[in-house]
C-alpha cells in the first residue's frame, strides 16, 4: 500500500473529528448554540450575510471550535465583501481539514479575487500538510501502539520474532514521519501566518518609518512571519520576498 494512503487511512480510522465542512455542530455543543447555528444558517440562506456573520461570531466567541462554523463564517464574509476575514477563516478551516476540496477551492477563489498570490509550499511541506496536526497525533499514537504490539508479540512468539521485528519497522517509520508532520504544524506557532487587512500595505526594507519601499502586498493576502521587532513591526514573507510591515496592517490567522 502507498505510504501516504496508509497514513490517511490511519488518520480516518483513529480521528474522531470530521473533515466535512457541511456538518452541523456536534453533540458536545449545547442546544442553545445549536439553535444559534441554525439561525445563522437561515440568515445566510436568506442573504442576510451581516446577520449570519454576527451569529457565527457569537458561536466562535462562545468557544465553539467547529469546522462548519469556521467554513460558513468564511462564506458569509466573502458574500459580504470582507475578503480579509474570508481568507482568514477559510485558512483556519483548512488547518483543521487540509484535504477538504471545498475549503481549498474557496480559499483559492478568495485569494484570486483579492489579486493575492497563494502561499508557496515545497513538496515536503505539501506532504506534511496533507494531514492536520490532530490527525498526525492520532497516526503517531496508532503507529506507536502497533509498533509496541509487534515487539511484544515477538517476545511471546519466538519463531516469528524476526518477521515481527521486520514488520515493526513500518510503524516505526510512520512514527518518525508523524513527528515531522507534528513539527510542520508547530511552525505556525513560531512563524505564524497573517492576513493583510489594510489596503495599500507596502513591505519595507527595514522596520522603521521612512525606510525604502520593497513591494506592495495586496489586501487579504496571506503572509508568513519571519521575525518581529519590539517597535510594532513584523518581518513577513510574501511571494518569496521578505519585508517589514506594521503590525496594525495585518491580522494573525495561525493559533
Amino acid at each position: 500500500m502507498n505510504p501516504m494512503r496508509l497514513l490517511i487511512l490511519l488518520a480516518m480510522l483513529l480521528s474522531s473529528s470530521s473533515s466535512y465542512a457541511e456538518q452541523i455542530p456536534d453533540s458536545k455543543i449545547d442546544l442553545q448554540k445549536s439553535a444559534l447555528f441554525l439561525e445563522a444558517q437561515a440568515a445566510y440562506d436568506g442573504g442576510d450575510y451581516a446577520k449570519a456573520i454576527d451569529l457565527y461570531k457569537k458561536l466562535v466567541e462562545g468557544g465553539v471550535a467547529n469546522l462548519a462554523v469556521e467554513y460558513n463564517l468564511a462564506n458569509a464574509y466573502f458574500k459580504n465583501g470582507n475578503l480579509s476575514d474570508a481568507v482568514a477563516h477559510y485558512r483556519r478551516a483548512e488547518y483543521a481539514a487540509p484535504r477538504d476540496p471545498d475549503i481549498r477551492a474557496n480559499l483559492r477563489f478568495a485569494l484570486n479575487a483579492a489579486g493575492a498570490t497563494e502561499p508557496y509550499s515545497s513538496l515536503i511541506k505539501r506532504f506534511l500538510g496533507t494531514l492536520s496536526q490532530n490527525e498526525w497525533i492520532m497516526v503517531a499514537i496508532g503507529a506507536y501502539v502497533i509498533f509496541t504490539l509487534l515487539l511484544f508479540l515477538g517476545l511471546l512468539i519466538r519463531p516469528a520474532k524476526r518477521t515481527l521485528t521486520k514488520l515493526s519497522l513500518l510503524p516505526a517509520a510512520i512514527l518518525l514521519i508523524s513527528a515531522g508532520g507534528w513539527w510542520h504544524w508547530q511552525q505556525l506557532y513560531t512563524q505564524p501566518e497573517w492576513v493583510v487587512i489594510k489596503s495599500g500595505t507596502t513591505a519595507l526594507f527595514g522596520p522603521i518609518e521612512g525606510s525604502t519601499a520593497h513591494y506592495k502586498v495586496p489586501l487579504a493576502a496571506l503572509v508568513r512571519q519571519r521575525s518581529t521587532d519590539a517597535k510594532g513591526w513584523i518581518e513577513i514573507q510574501y511571494d518569496g520576498k521578505n519585508g517589514w510591515v506594521k503590525i496594525d496592517d495585518i491580522h494573525r490567522v495561525s493559533p
